[in-house]
């Protein structure tokens, strides 16, 4: 099908011509005197975007200006998908795969310009939601991948997409809550096994004494929200609270966040303090078999 036949095919006013690239042939500015750099250029490219670059390739193009003095592709906007594309092209590489290109749009303009088109695009960009994120989780699921699967798509571990799967089935007062920003994603995911009347006093607690502070991910008040979620308070060291024992859904996502977190480093000690904790806080759940690891069985 020709140019003209695929933009009428959906219905578009215009087509705009995509440029791959091989990874090296475009350039990160990291001279800090050129108009285009940006410190965040000398960014480690996280893990899990470069396993989402492996399974899918870049998906947004990145954005790229012709330099007329040096003849170099700049990168504009997309430092870290190529920065993740070329580690991710490493991997595939050793493994004997095809690697993938980078695809780019070129727009041509004067320095000052290219510097303000590198702003809009990071101003432009709207986070995703942590209910929308769970619902897209969930619809992969449903679509016969698995949770790793997810994790990749999602830039997140297996554990964390299991914590986004049960703020589906929090009560309400929970995920409206979550939603609008009021309570963290973390503490959503803490109240996500309450009953509706125990999951709207926490969410009342946490809005009146721990208010969030929008924008910011660790908030002035989350110790005081710890405390509000995790039903005790503490005066000179000692915890009060009606019940002695910890709610299981506290356990669960205090394991859950281990496990996220991952041993420490291999064959260190604190990767065996880090698998005793997991295996105690299994044994706590009701796994007998947990501490067998730990000689303690």
């Amino acid at each position: 099908m020709g140019t003209k036949d695929t933009r009428a095919a959906h219905g578009a006013a215009a087509k705009k011509d995509m440029l791959l690239f091989e990874d090296a042939a475009v350039t990160l500015v990291t001279d800090e005197k050129h108009p285009l750099y940006d410190e965040r250029v000398h960014l480690e490219p996280s893990e899990s975007m470069i396993l989402n670059v492996m399974a899918y390739g870049i998906i947004e193009p990145v954005i790229v200006w012709k330099d007329p003095e040096t003849g170099k592709t700049l990168v504009v906007d997309g430092r870290q998908r190529v920065k993740s594309c070329r580690e991710a092209n490493k991997k595939i590489r050793r493994a004997g795969g095809q690697a993938h290109r980078v695809p780019a749009i070129s727009r041509r303009a004067d320095p000052g310009t290219s510097v303000g088109l590198m702003i809009s695009t990071n101003e432009q960009r709207v986070e995703d939601t942590p209910m929308n994120l769970a619902r897209k989780a969930a619809k992969m699921l449903d679509l016969g991948k698995t949770e790793a699967e997810v994790g990749i798509a999602l830039g997140r571990s297996a554990a964390s997409v299991k914590n986004l799967i049960a703020l589906l089935d929090a009560p309400a007062v929970v995920r409206h809550a979550v939603e609008s920003g009021k309570i963290s994603t973390s503490d959503g995911y803490k109240l996500a096994k309450l009953d509706v009347e125990d999951a709207k006093k926490k969410v009342d607690q946490l809005i009146t004494h721990a208010p969030r502070t929008p924008g910011r991910k660790r908030s002035a008040n989350a110790k005081k929200a710890r405390e509000i979620v995790d039903g005790g308070k503490k005066t000179n060291g000692i915890v009060h609270r009606d019940e002695v024992m910890r709610a299981s859904n506290i356990v669960e996502n205090v394991l859950r966040e281990l496990q996220d977190r991952g041993p420490l480093g291999p064959g260190s000690a604190e990767t065996d303090l880090h698998s005793g904790f997991v295996a105690a806080l299994k044994w706590v759940l009701g796994d007998d078999a947990a501490l067998a690891s730990t000689g303690l069985s």
